[in-house]
């Protein structure tokens, strides 16, 4: 049965969901919304809209369109486990973020994803042209909720130099304009990865330094030091900090029900501890009770996710009609570069730390034999377009300077209101 408003407290549903920009870190939001579908369904069902930027786009998502978050999840876990066995990351040339992203929402959306999402999904993004986030909700086929997704992700130099278009215009990172995007005089859940003024998150101690970062305020302190740059690279950490992000988000969600009275079936705590165990089926963490699942799908994703690490020169030779005999010629770089990669790899593995210090002062020479002998065609794309580059990394860079800039401002600003007003209290 679904909670009366007597029952939420402070809480009056239904309510929009916003999820933040989180990069990785959507894996938590991902727990935050399993945990919901199971013990309050009824929340996600009556939310009139359900808001997304950059990452968090993924996780809103999956909720309007009704996708398992666990799928995602687990496409999450994959690709952070295939970064980690791959030399340098994100910064080897062959992987590429962008499209792995772009597979992976083409396959888990269902085909009425447009359907579905029409009015209720919101896709924050940050209109190049001047800045300004807009909030796209109308979508007349998948293909316009995949292109907006990815043009909320694309956070510049990140997954590439040429930003997505929707509807022929140009966007990026909604992050970047709004953190947590809402709409205007309607209460809002929010949910993020990141300790501060959100109704789900991680808990961290008091702090008296505050970070505001595009409207929205962090706790100044080094949890959410090692939650951004795992945001950003989950290259530093085993796949196991990722899956207790998840467990986080799940277990957080749950407290959020219990301290606010709005499971849908009784909530009980158990032991000291406050973590939360739920009737009538006994407290396990979803990354155990959805072992079964995990098997049956293990292979497919195995096979599929395995091609976001290979460019479009393979597919296109496999897909091409031309006799083989009238292709130019290829050039051996691929060939040199997995050699390379392999050694590096191979002698990591063996010697340690000098060779990985001396695989990192090899770097720069690696992504120059990269950029410098390529096939001929991307020779002639790169020259050709060697302007659009200068263009858009101009703007990028414009971009971020006044992102950075906003946060320093605000954040000095807010630090120095909370103290004048704490003297003025304490004066009266």
């Amino acid at each position: 049965m679904t909670p009366s408003v007597s029952r939420s407290h402070s809480f009056k549903f239904p309510h929009d969901i916003t999820f933040s920009g989180s990069g990785f870190l959507s894996i938590y939001q991902l727990g935050v919304a399993l945990g919901f579908l199971r013990y309050a369904p009824w929340i996600l069902k009556s939310a009139p809209h359900i808001l997304g930027a950059s990452a968090g786009s993924l996780a809103a998502a999956a909720v309007a369109c009704d996708v398992n978050p666990i799928a995602i999840r687990d496409e999450v876990l994959l690709f952070a486990k295939q970064l980690k066995a791959t030399t340098w990351g994100l910064l080897n040339p062959s992987v590429n973020v962008f499209q792995w992203l772009e597979k992976s929402m083409r396959k888990h959306l269902p085909s009425n994803a447009h359907r579905l999402a029409t009015g209720r999904l919101g896709i924050a993004v940050t209109r190049l042209s001047d800045g300004k986030q807009v909030i796209i909700s109308e979508f007349q086929s998948k293909e316009d909720v995949v292109q907006a997704l990815l043009c909320s992700c694309f956070l510049p130099g990140y997954c590439g130099f040429l930003p997505p278009l929707f509807r022929g215009v140009h966007y990026i990172d909604g992050g970047l304009s709004g953190i947590m995007p809402r709409i205007p005089e309607s209460s809002t859940l929010t949910v993020c990865p990141f300790s501060g003024d959100t109704d789900i998150c991680p808990t961290d101690p008091p702090c008296t330094v505050k970070m505001v970062v595009t409207g929205a305020i962090f706790k100044t302190n080094m949890a959410n030091f090692f939650r951004m740059i795992t945001a950003l690279s989950s290259v530093t950490l085993e796949n196991k900090d990722l899956e207790q992000s998840f467990h986080n988000g799940y277990k957080d969600a749950i407290n959020f029900l219990w301290n606010k009275d709005l499971a849908s079936f009784p909530i009980t705590h158990s032991g000291s501890q406050g973590v939360p165990s739920c009737d009538p089926t006994s407290a396990q963490m979803p990354l155990e009770t959805t072992k079964v699942e995990e098997e049956e799908t293990k292979g497919g994703k195995l096979a599929t996710t395995l091609t976001s690490f290979t460019d479009h020169r393979s597919e296109q030779i496999a897909n091409s009609t031309v006799p083989e005999n009238t292709k130019e010629p290829p050039l051996h770089f691929d060939d040199v570069q997995n050699v390379l990669l392999g050694y590096g790899v191979t002698y990591q593995g063996t010697f340690g730390l000098p060779v990985k210090i001396l695989s990192s002062l090899l770097l720069p020479l690696i992504l120059s034999f990269y950029a410098l002998l390529p096939r001929r065609q991307r020779m002639k794309v790169l020259f050709r377009e060697v302007l659009d580059f200068v263009v858009w990394g101009w703007l990028f860079t414009k971009f971020y300077g006044l992102f950075i800039l906003s946060i320093f401002v605000c954040s000095l600003m807010k630090n120095i209101k909370d103290r004048v007003t704490h003297v003025m209290l304490l004066l009266l």
